[in-house]
């Protein structure tokens, strides 16, 4: 009985070191800010290029950005995500900007896009934060 109870004192300490202990410091990391183009609730501006490009400020050592088609988003889920809709693009990012390539984006179509920052991966003490959504709708006839 007594090693029982030492190997369970044992075990809570090792979970205690390794586990995100730290959550106050997952609090502290700011997140990643979008700023164009797009607006926060859909079906956003109106923007007249299949190529725009989106602008944000990063954090942390490692950026995504994802693009999701707002008119078919909600019946295409992925498991990868969550069950959450699958993103028509996803790249990694390590600028300022990131400029959507030809063949992304169709005439007609609403979008939503955000950054997400990954501070410290894969070590005890990762953050992962998510910037705020845009939206923005492509004009008809666009080639």
């Amino acid at each position: 009985m007594k090693r029982l109870v030492i190997c369970l004192v044992t075990m809570l300490l090792i979970v205690g070191l390794y586990a995100p202990a730290n959550a106050a410091w997952a609090d502290r990391f700011p997140g990643p800010e979008v700023s164009g183009p797009g607006n926060a609730k859909a079906p956003g501006a109106v923007i007249d290029t299949l190529t725009p490009e989106l602008k944000y400020k990063i954090v942390g050592s490692l950026s995504y950005i994802y693009i999701f088609d707002g008119d078919k988003s909600l019946t295409t889920l992925d498991e990868q995500f969550s069950k959450r809709p699958k993103p028509i693009l996803m790249a990694r990012v390590n600028s300022s900007s990131f400029r959507v390539p030809e063949g992304v984006l169709v005439s007609g179509h609403s979008y939503y896009w955000y950054v997400q920052s990954i501070h410290a991966p894969g070590s005890r003490s990762e953050a992962v934060k998510d910037s705020s959504t845009l939206h923005f709708y492509t004009t008809k006839g666009l080639k």
